[in-house]
C-alpha cells in the first residue's frame, strides 16, 4: 500500500541521492546513501563489487526466480552551476517537481525501485517466491554495459527491469552500442604544394560517402542497426598550412539481437579493403575504439 508516509519517504530518498554528487568514477558518496537506505528499509543484505556497483537483496520465503531492478547512479557533470534555476545538488522541490542533476537519469528511478521492493517485501511479509535485487550501477554514462556485466555475473538474474525514462511505457528491448573508429592515413606537405602530399581528410570524405551507401541490418522490433558519424578529427591540428596526414572518424553503431563484434565490423573492413584496392594512395584502418576510466574503488 502506497501511503502518504511512504510517498514522503520516496521523495526524501530521491533528494538524498541528488544531494550526493556522483559523476562517473566518483559515485562513492551516493553508494553510502544507498547503503543507509538498504539498512533502513530492511534489505536482507547488500554488497559493493570491485567496480563500485552496489547490489541489494531481499529473499522470499519460497524458492523461485531472481528479478533484478537496475539503474545507474552516475551522472554527467555540471559545467556551469550558475545556469541552473535551482542548485544541481540541492534536490529542490518546486511546483510539484524535484530538481537536480540526475533526478530523471536516474536517481529518481533508483530511489523508487529501492522503496517499491522494500514496501512489497514488508507488505507480504516476504511471502513470495524467489529473490529481488536492486542494483546501483556505476560508469554508465561513460561505458554503458561494462560495469553492469559484473552485476549480471554475480546475480545471474532471470529477469531484469531497467528504470530508464520511457514515459511510463513498457519497453521490451534496447539496441546495444558499438563505437567504431575509421582512420585514414596520408602524407604531409605544405599547403602551397599540396600535390606533394596526400590529404587524409579528402580520403576520409570518400570513405564517408561510401559508408553512407551501406544498408544497415534490420530487426522486426528494434528497427535498424544504425551507423552514424558522430565526430571527425584531423592531424596536425591546427593545420597551420600543412596538408593533414591523418584523419579519424568515429561512428556510433546501434546493435541488434544476434550480432557479434566480428559481424558488425566486417562490412566496414570489406569496404575499406575494396577502396584501398581501387586507390593505391588510400590507406584505411577500421577498428573498435578503446577507452579507459578509473572507478572510485581504484579499479
Amino acid at each position: 500500500m502506497f501511503s502518504k508516509e511512504r510517498e514522503n519517504q520516496v521523495v526524501e530518498l530521491c533528494q538524498e541521492l541528488i544531494k550526493a554528487p556522483s559523476y562517473s568514477g566518483e559515485e562513492g558518496e551516493v553508494v553510502e546513501v544507498i547503503k543507509k537506505a538498504f539498512d533502513r528499509l530492511g534489505f536482507d543484505e547488500y554488497f559493493v563489487d570491485e567496480y563500485g556497483n552496489i547490489i541489494g537483496k531481499i529473499k522470499g520465503k519460497k524458492p523461485g526466480k531472481k528479478i533484478l531492478f537496475d539503474g545507474h547512479i552516475d551522472t554527467v557533470p555540471v559545467p556551469d552551476k550558475s545556469k541552473w534555476s535551482f542548485g544541481p545538488f540541492d534536490g529542490t522541490i518546486s511546483d510539484g517537481k524535484i530538481y537536480g542533476r540526475g533526478t530523471s537519469d536516474m536517481k529518481g528511478q533508483v530511489g523508487a525501485m529501492i522503496s517499491a521492493c522494500a514496501y512489497f517485501a514488508k507488505d507480504c511479509n516476504k511471502d513470495f517466491e524467489g529473490e529481488i535485487y536492486v542494483a546501483g550501477v556505476v560508469h554508465e554514462e561513460c561505458f554503458e554495459g561494462i560495469a553492469a556485466r559484473k552485476i549480471s555475473t554475480a546475480v545471474k538474474p532471470d529477469y531484469v527491469v531497467i528504470g530508464e525514462c520511457s514515459e511510463l511505457n513498457l519497453k521490451i528491448g534496447q539496441r546495444g552500442r558499438g563505437e567504431i573508429v575509421v582512420e585514414t592515413f596520408g602524407k604531409p606537405a605544405h599547403s602551397a604544394n599540396p600535390d606533394k602530399g596526400i590529404n587524409a581528410v579528402y580520403k576520409m570524405a570518400t570513405v564517408i560517402q561510401e559508408i553512407n551507401k551501406l544498408e544497415p541490418p534490420v530487426h522486426p522490433v528494434l528497427g535498424k542497426g544504425i551507423l552514424e558519424l558522430v565526430d571527425i578529427k584531423s592531424a596536425p591540428y591546427p593545420g597551420a598550412s600543412v596538408v593533414p596526414e591523418y584523419c579519424r572518424a568515429t561512428y556510433d553503431r546501434r546493435l541488434l539481437v544476434g550480432e557479434t563484434m566480428e559481424s558488425v565490423i566486417k562490412p566496414l573492413q570489406e569496404l575499406a579493403q575494396k577502396l584501398m584496392e581501387n586507390d593505391p594512395q588510400m590507406k584505411i584502418k577500421v577498428s573498435y575504439s578503446v577507452g579507459k576510466e578509473k572507478c572510485y574503488t581504484g579499479n
